[in-house]
């Protein structure tokens, strides 16, 4: 009976460390740099409906960085890459809340890949090519955020709002350097095939 006992609690004991490790894994912490690069976010994975989706919440503040590209004969643009650009097929689905050192845009960047070259009676939304040679089409969303509060005789910007896409930039056209504190709480999602 002793034996039986000491078997069970010993069992009990493996399953429970198995189980506490599964979960320890289901948490990381990483983040998203200015450069795009992912450095302090919380994700968890979800095992739901046999699909993964990582959560991401974030806060952070930023200074803005020269952009990566910019079309000849314009400034060069500042900007800062609260979520980097995706190139896996997934998209970030969620809510920024932000405050920024000085009016600036928001833009939500998605995949330009067109399955047939628009003609030039529909023509081409607004994108632009990338280093790498990756297409992107551009949201500008200077409706939401480019109304400018003067605080101390200092226009900023700040707003809340929804996105859906495969990065998340602050920008500012001027070529003007800005600093922008954001929270982010997003998920990521896998992109329905259009057929």
């Amino acid at each position: 009976m002793q034996l039986k006992s000491t078997l069970f609690i010993v069992t009990l004991f493996v399953f429970m460390g198995i189980f506490l490790l599964g979960l320890s894994q289901s948490f990381a912490q990483t983040s998203v740099g200015n450069d795009g690069n992912i450095e302090n976010v919380t994700t968890t994975n979800n095992n739901l409906s046999k699909q993964e989706h990582e959560e991401i919440t974030l806060q952070n503040t930023s200074m803005s960085k020269p952009a990566p590209v910019r079309h000849p004969g314009q400034p060069s643009h500042e900007v800062v890459f609260a979520l980097p650009l995706r190139d896996d097929g997934n998209v970030y689905s969620g809510t920024v809340t932000f405050t920024a050192s000085k009016p600036i845009e928001a833009e939500v960047l998605h995949t330009y890949s067109p399955e047939e070259q628009p003609d030039s009676l529909h023509g081409e939304p607004y994108h632009a090519v990338l280093p790498g040679n990756n297409s992107i089409a551009i949201t500008q969303l200077r409706d939401i955020v480019d109304v400018p509060i003067e605080i101390n005789g200092t226009g900023i910007s700040s707003g809340s709002f929804d996105f859906v896409g495969n990065a998340l930039v602050f920008h500012k056209t001027t070529g003007e350097p800005f600093t922008v504190t954001y929270t982010i709480d997003a998920i990521v999602k896998d992109v329905t095939p259009n057929n």
